[in-house]
Parts: C-alpha cells; sequence; structure tokens
C-alpha cells in the first residue's frame, strides 16, 4: 500500500484518535489529580558471621560451609516474609493504634529485597497518605510517613529475632535447663543439712574408721558423678527433642535452577522425516533432466508417504516435546542444615551422656555393697555428712555450668547475627506524574493509529471506485463526493460536483451517440442511496450543456422529483397511462432552460400493471422524439419490480450505489435480471464518496480549486476543462 493511502486511512480517522488522545490524556491527568502520595519506611540490615572471639575460643563450633550470597539473602528473605514473621510483627504493630490494620501492612505493603550487587537486606513498607474524616492533607501524609517508618523498624525487629531464635535455640534451651537445675539442687543442698543436722541430735556423733570413711567418700562421690551425668543426660534429651521438633518443619532441599537439552527421540524424528522428505522429492522428479519423475500414487512413492505418516504420528505421540528437562539444580536450605547440625550435635551428646549415667548407676552399685559390712550408725552418719558435702559441690558447679552457658548464649548472638545498617527511615514514593503524562501523549497516537487500522481492515464496506467495479463487475462512471450541499435544483452545490457531474454526462453524451440511445433510468438495488438526486443532478447538467432534457418521475412508490423542483403534482405520468391526459398536459417546464419534468401525478394502487401497459412503452416513444435524452427516476430495485419494467421500455440503465455501506448482494441480483432481459448497463455512479477516497476530488483540489471559470458571452459559465 502506497504512504499516501496510509495517510488517507488516518487522515479520515484523525478525529477519533484526536478524541482518543484526550480520553488517554485526560485520564493519565485525572489520576495525576486525584493519586495520593505514598510513603515507604525503609531499614538496612546485614548478616554479621564472625566465626570466633579474639584469641582461642571458649566453645569452638562446627559451620556450615559458605553458600552462595545470592541465595543466602533469599533464603534470608523467605524468613522475612515468613508467616512466623509477619504474624508476630502483626501482634507487636498492634500496640501502636496504627490507622492502617496491622494483617494489611504485613500481608499488602511488607517488601523484603537484598540490594542490588550486596548482600544487604531492605525491610520495606510503603502506605498510602489517604486523609481520615476531619483530617488535612497535611497531617495525613504526616502520619502515614510516622507508620512506614514504625512498620518497617517493627518488622525489623521481629525479623532479627526470628534469626536469632533460630540461630540460637541450642544454647538458650541448654541455659534455660541448666537454671531449672540449679533451683532443684539448691533445695536438695538444704535438705541434706537439715538432715544431718537432725541426725547429729539424735545421736552421738560416731567417729569413723579410716576405712569406713573412705568407703562413705567413695560412694557419694560416685553418687555426685551420677548426679551430674544425670543432669547432662536429661540437657541432651531436651535439646534433642526441641531440635527434631524444629528439624520437622523444615523443608531439606531448595531448587536454585535447572537446565533443559533436546529431546533425543524428537531429534532423531526430525532427521528421518527430512531424510524420507528428501527421497520422496527425488523420487517424483528426476534428478539429471529436472522433469517430473515418479507419480504420487506408484508403489514406491506410496511406500515413502506411508513411512512419513508413520514418522509424523511419533513425533505426534511419543515426542512431542522438543526439549526436555535436563538437570535439575538443587542446594541443601541454609535453615535446614543449620537445624540438623545442632540436633546431630545434641543426639551426640545424649548417646553419651546415657552411657555415663549407666556406667555410674553400676559403680553406685558396687560402694554400697562393699559398705554393708560397716554398722549401720556410722554408715548413716558419714552417708549424710557426703550427702551434704556432694549437695554442696553440685550446687557450686550448676552455678557454674550456669554462668558458663550465658556466656556461651552471649558469644553465639554475637557470632552469627543481623545488624542494622541504616535506623528505620521514611522516604517518598516518587508519583512519576509527568513521565506518566509524556507516555499518554507518545502512546495514545500509536493507540489511535492502531484502532483507525483496524477499523479500516475489517470496515468491508464499498469506499472507492476500483471497490465498487470489482462487486458490480461495471465500470464506474463517476464518483460523487460527499457534500452536504447535493441537490442542484435546491442548492448552491460546491464546484466539484459539477465537475463529476460532468464526468458522467460526457460518458452517456459519447454513448447516445455511438449507440442512437437518448434514454436512460437511473436504478439502485437499494433504497437512500441519493437515485433520485443523481437522476435530477443528471438531467439538470445535461440541460446545462445545451440538450434538451426531460426527466420522468416513474417512482410510483414514493415520488420526490416534483418535491425537488418545487411543481405540483396533481397530474403526471399515471395521468397519460391512464387516457386521461396528454403527454403536452403533463410536460412541467422548470427553472433550468432546457430542461422539462414529467411528475408522477396521483399514485396508484397497483405501479407494476401501469408500468408493464402498452401505453408506458408508447408514451416513451413519444418523449424520445421530443426530448435529445430522456431520464426516468426509478424506486428500489431490491423491493419492487419497477426498476425492471421502466429499464425493459427504456432499454439502457445506469446504477446508482452509495460509499460506505456493506454489500448484502442485492446489486448483483438487480444486474443479473436487468441483463436478462436485455438492458444495457453502461455502468455505476458511485455516490457519496469521502473526499480523501476520490482522487478526482485529491487533484481536483490540489491543481484546480478556486480557479476563476471562464464565461461565454451569453454569460453560460465555460466549465472546467
Amino acid at each position: 500500500m502506497e504512504f499516501w493511502r496510509y495517510y488517507r486511512i488516518i487522515r479520515r480517522r484523525r478525529w477519533l484518535i484526536l478524541f482518543g488522545m484526550a480520553i488517554c490524556v485526560g485520564m493519565v491527568a485525572y489520576s495525576n489529580m486525584n493519586s495520593v502520595q505514598s510513603y515507604t519506611g525503609r531499614t538496612t540490615l546485614w548478616e554479621s558471621k564472625g566465626m570466633s572471639e579474639g584469641g582461642v575460643p571458649l566453645y569452638p563450633e562446627q559451620y556450615m560451609q559458605a553458600l552462595d550470597v545470592q541465595l543466602r539473602l533469599s533464603n534470608l528473605s523467605n524468613i522475612a516474609t515468613s508467616l512466623r514473621v509477619r504474624q508476630a510483627a502483626a501482634e507487636a504493630l498492634a500496640d501502636f493504634h496504627l490507622s492502617t490494620s496491622p494483617q494489611e501492612i504485613v500481608q499488602q505493603h511488607l517488601d523484603v529485597h537484598p540490594e542490588k550487587d550486596t548482600n544487604i537486606l531492605a525491610v520495606e513498607i510503603t502506605l498510602p497518605s489517604i486523609p481520615l474524616p476531619g483530617e488535612s492533607r497535611e497531617d495525613a501524609e504526616s502520619r502515614t510517613r510516622e507508620e512506614a517508618r514504625i512498620s518497617a523498624e517493627v518488622v525489623a525487629a521481629e525479623f532479627k529475632r526470628a534469626y536469632a531464635e533460630l540461630n540460637n535455640s541450642a544454647v538458650t534451651q541448654s541455659r534455660e535447663f541448666i537454671e531449672a537445675q540449679l533451683s532443684t539442687t539448691r533445695k536438695a543442698m538444704v535438705n541434706a543439712q537439715q538432715a544431718l543436722r537432725r541426725f547429729q541430735e539424735e545421736h552421738e556423733i560416731v567417729q569413723l574408721d579410716q576405712q569406713s570413711v573412705a568407703l562413705v567418700q567413695r560412694l557419694e562421690q560416685t553418687k555426685a558423678g551420677l548426679a551430674q551425668a544425670q543432669a547432662t543426660y536429661m540437657s541432651a534429651v531436651a535439646r534433642t527433642r526441641k531440635q527434631g521438633e524444629e528439624l520437622k518443619g523444615l523443608p531439606e532441599w531448595e531448587k536454585v535452577g535447572e537446565t533443559t537439552s533436546l529431546n533425543p527421540v524428537w531429534q532423531q524424528l526430525t532427521q528421518q522425516l527430512a531424510g524420507l522428505e528428501g527421497q520422496k522429492a527425488a523420487m517424483m522428479a528426476d534428478p539429471a533432466t529436472g522433469k517430473p519423475g515418479r507419480l504420487a500414487n506408484h508403489p514406491e512413492a506410496l511406500a515413502i508417504q506411508r513411512q512419513i505418516d508413520d514418522v509424523n504420528r511419533q513425533l505426534r505421540t511419543s515426542a512431542r516435546e522438543q526439549y526436555i528437562l535436563g538437570q535439575s539444580n538443587r542446594a541443601k536450605s541454609s535453615v535446614q542444615q543449620s537445624s540438623l547440625d545442632r540436633w546431630i550435635g545434641a543426639k551426640v551428646d545424649e548417646v553419651g551422656a546415657a552411657a555415663q549415667v549407666q556406667a555410674m548407676n553400676d559403680d553406685v552399685g558396687r560402694v554400697r555393697a562393699e559398705m554393708s559390712a560397716i554398722p549401720a550408725e556410722a554408715a548413716k552418719y558419714a552417708e549424710l555428712g557426703m550427702d551434704v558435702a556432694s549437695a554442696s559441690e553440685t550446687y557450686s558447679r550448676m552455678k557454674s555450668k550456669l554462668d558458663e552457658a550465658r556466656i556461651r548464649e552471649q558469644e553465639t548472638k554475637t557470632g552469627v547475627s543481623l545488624k542494622t545498617i541504616d535506623p528505620a527511615s521514611w522516604v517518598p514514593v516518587a508519583g512519576k506524574q509527568v513521565m506518566k503524562l509524556i507516555l499518554a501523549l507518545l502512546l495514545s497516537p500509536i493507540l489511535g493509529v492502531g484502532v483507525a487500522f483496524l477499523l479500516y481492515y475489517t470496515d468491508n464496506t464499498i469506499k472507492t471506485a476500483a471497490e465498487a467495479e470489482k462487486l458490480l463487475g461495471l465500470p464506474v462512471l463517476c464518483a460523487i463526493p460527499e457534500s452536504k450541499a447535493h441537490a442542484f435544483s435546491r442548492q448552491r452545490c460546491p464546484e466539484i460536483l459539477d465537475v463529476a457531474y460532468q464526468m458522467l454526462t460526457s460518458n452517456i453524451w459519447i454513448a447516445s451517440q455511438n449507440g442512437e440511445m437518448n434514454g436512460l433510468a437511473v436504478v439502485s438495488a437499494e433504497p437512500n442511496v441519493g437515485r433520485s438526486v443523481t437522476a435530477s443532478n443528471l438531467a439538470i447538467s445535461l440541460a446545462r450543456e445545451g440538450a434538451r432534457v426531460v426527466l420522468v418521475d416513474a417512482d410510483l412508490r414514493q415520488p420526490t422529483q416534483h418535491l425537488m423542483f418545487g411543481v405540483e403534482n396533481k397530474v403526471g405520468l399515471t395521468n397519460v397511462i391512464a387516457g386521461a391526459a396528454t403527454l403536452e398536459d403533463v410536460l412541467i417546464p422548470t427553472k433550468v432552460q432546457g430542461l422539462l419534468l414529467v411528475p408522477t401525478g396521483p399514485v396508484p394502487d397497483n405501479p407494476v400493471k401501469l408500468l408493464r401497459s402498452e401505453e408506458m412503452k408508447s408514451i416513451d416513444e413519444q418523449i424520445r422524439d421530443v426530448a435529445d435524452f430522456v431520464i426516468y427516476d426509478t424506486p428500489a430495485g431490491v423491493t419492487f419490480p419497477d426498476p425492471v419494467l421502466v429499464a425493459a421500455h427504456v432499454g439502457a440503465a445506469v446504477v446508482v450505489h452509495s460509499a460506505g455501506r456493506v454489500p448484502r448482494g442485492s446489486e448483483i441480483d438487480l444486474n443479473v435480471r436487468l441483463e436478462s432481459i436485455g438492458v444495457k448497463l453502461f455502468g455505476v455512479v458511485l455516490n457519496r464518496v469521502k473526499r480523501e477516497d476520490s482522487s478526482s476530488y485529491f487533484h481536483y483540489r490540489r491543481s484546480y480549486q478556486g480557479m476563476a471559470t471562464a464565461q461565454l458571452p451569453g454569460g453560460k459559465r465555460l466549465g472546467i476543462g
């Protein structure tokens, strides 16, 4: 398609494009005017992973190997947006009585993402500043800024707390257990001291020999070792159970990527299909001469075709996909691996402590057997004394263990933790209003042009002379441009209409000279195509060029010619056919020199009967004798048979078709009926053509519009050449 046709399509829909631009830009401007300012509360965190304190570490631990930075940041983001952290943050935010629901903040406005090319994690909360009832816009923005900052700070704090609990759960559980056992050992020590004091009050002090004292000391030492072993075992059991419960809820593997590869079955079948196609092509043509070889129904050709069909069937069924999943890369979850390491360590401690408890129980049994030879009173006194000493020593050790557990817990917290880089603050969210307007101005014309071309390519109406010729199979005698003033008999019309009808009258004049034809029926398939106006304008144009013209209104259904020329319709064609008047009685002069009008007269009940009568044929012959041209106006041919009857008497017709109408097949039907009775169809008058679709109007406006029209000596216009 030439460039000017693209221009013509755009020019035709220019108001649609401009209207679409106005709507798009207006919507964007309205959105900018009514949009609320949003603010983002933001804080950044960094994962500190010190391997040990300065010097020799007090409690060395087994650290997992460092994972990829991006994978670890992704794991941290998942922890920060986990249900556990969201619920904890929502509960904490509820205490601040914010205008936005805490659940809405953590579910819809929370965003945790790593900073690009760093190992820093950003926690952001974005809130719109929607004024509350009775609140000013400035107060709403101030409140929103503070709420966004507080929300980001609370979420970061809950995230850090959850991270610390995941990393420090083992040492925290050990410290809590030792604290619980410390109270128990203190009570045991006090009870032992009271029991010894009561025994001393009830009995005289007994002097024990050296052997008895040694046995008692051994028994107490063994019992103290047993108590310590039992405490260690209970601590290990508690740690193992806690770590096991935590481990159950954590996934073991995480997918980090996957690769695809060509399906070998698909590739093999494709190569086989290409080879068979080549064999078939070589068989169908002689490679030496290039002439056709074997035919398609040859047995060998049929055999190869069956193989090709079989390969195609295998491609559709067994090898549908060109690519298949090759390798899926997965990595151990950092959180699950850390929890697994802690569970293994706790399980090892549990097994060792259980073995130590069993060994100490055996030692206690052996010592008690040796003490059976000591007198009961002496043994009891010695045992109570050792109980006091053992309980005191156990209490002292538990205090020491508690101090060690606290130190270890603090050491773990400082070893792996989340550090705050930037405290929570707020930043305004850029609305990009100017950019939105610029994009609307740039994209809306493109969208409008796209809609214009879509409407053009989906439009199946007849618009140009070439399309009309293709539809009707007849030459287009002239294209009448669309105009508000279009009737020569009532209005002053643009010069381009004069030029268009000059083209039509010239073609009819040439046809009349060659075929000795001076009668013409103006017909159309459908109503409201401008048929009556075309007939009157054609008659006026012929008269202006010096011909004697008679315009006969043969539209006995809905006559209009007498209205256009402003004459009465008391007598007319129907009166002449009925024998109630002569031709001279109904020939009415018009304001146009050389043009006479025959109106319809009274509209009959059965126009068909009148139009196919012999009187109608006789009237046509009489009119032709007194005029150079006789033009007949007729009704729509898709509804009535009148145009065919009139054209049968006249012998020639010109078809009027309106541009911008969807063809429904009635045009072809009318042409076939006219040709079947021997009517000569001179061509088509394409009416109401849009000026941008008319090449004649384009060249007229470019080269001739506005030029002075030459005048003949008598005052008549010479016309445009």
